[in-house]
């Protein structure tokens, strides 16, 4: 039989599940400035003393909604990488992970990638576990794409002048980058008959060719 104590833990967890989902909804489709902790207890259905016992500010909130995609990212390319037999394959399978995310959760990439915000209140952010893990996470990650480069370099799938740390930054970046595509960049493309995907698979060809070892 379940306990009191059990069910009140339970309703807690299913509250703090639906008031990020209530967040996320709201961040994507009116940004983080348009979004006040006021808005998302009204439409939670809760007072904003009540939302505050279950998150200190906005930019936890945030940040504990972003960190749900991070996780879900950290498993996907851990669970991809752990396939791959060589250096090269554990890179390549590390992109395919992250393209994965990106097209099932494309919402969640924009809010990773997205924190533009000059309203952050930066010792909000700093004090904030859930800024934290998510910071640990993406390190962690460009750690194993770094490893993953590296172990190329040593078993001679990828050239060895290549400075695994900086390129696993690089790439990142690009990454990043991409996931913030302007629309004047889109217009370009579009206007020579190209797109986001196309593009993107042009950009993984001239990622691959940078790494990969030539054959003498």
């Amino acid at each position: 039989m379940v306990s009191i104590k059990e069910l009140k833990i339970k309703e807690k967890e299913d509250r703090r599940k639906y008031i990020l989902d209530i967040a996320q909804k709201l961040f994507i489709y009116k940004d983080y400035d348009n979004v006040s902790m006021n808005d998302i207890a009204q439409e939670v259905g809760v007072n904003k003393a009540t939302l505050y016992n279950y998150f200190k500010n906005k930019e936890a909130l945030y940040f504990a909604v972003v960190l749900r995609g991070v996780q879900i990212l950290d498993e996907m390319i851990k669970k991809e990488v752990k396939k791959g037999d060589t250096g090269f394959e554990k890179f390549r399978l590390f992109g395919n992970a992250n393209n994965e995310f990106y097209n099932k959760y494309p919402d969640c990439m924009g809010l990773l990638y997205s924190p533009q915000s000059n309203k952050f209140d930066v010792s909000n952010i700093n004090a904030s576990e859930e800024y934290k893990e998510v910071m640990k996470i993406l390190k962690e990650l460009i750690f194993i794409m770094s490893d993953s480069i590296q172990f190329g370099v040593d078993d001679g799938t990828i050239r060895d002048d290549v400075n695994p740390v900086e390129a696993a930054i690089l790439i990142s970046l690009i990454s990043q980058s991409m996931s913030n595509m302007s629309c004047l960049h889109r217009d370009i493309l579009e206007s020579r008959g190209s797109d986001e995907k196309q593009f993107s698979t042009y950009v993984k060809g001239i990622i691959h060719q940078m790494l990969m070892k030539k054959e003498d």
